[in-house]
């Protein structure tokens, strides 16, 4: 079970906030985040990503720096990877 602070959604927010401002792309493939969705609820829509893992830096769980826009797919299929890292290795250029 997660153990998650209870500032989190506050934070969360933040970030959606911040992120919906300003249009970010997602910082994995680098494509437009759909912001009319609702965060996490479909594969083009906003997902907070780590960059860090809090799996590996707990105490950068609740830190904006170190949260950013992301899609739900490519958040999740990153998983604890770090800088756009997973299993298969670095990302390469947007063609």
């Amino acid at each position: 079970m997660s153990s998650r602070s209870s500032r989190w959604p506050y934070v969360r927010k933040m970030a959606w906030d911040r992120d919906r401002k300003s249009r970010a792309p997602c910082h994995i493939c680098g494509m437009d985040i759909d912001y009319f969705l609702e965060p996490s609820s479909a594969p083009d829509a906003w997902e907070p990503d780590h960059l860090i893992p809090v799996a590996r830096a707990p105490e950068l769980e609740l830190d904006l720096n170190n949260i950013a826009p992301s899609h739900m797919r490519c958040n999740r299929a990153r998983g604890d990877g770090i800088n756009g890292e997973n299993e298969l290795g670095r990302r390469s250029r947007i063609w």
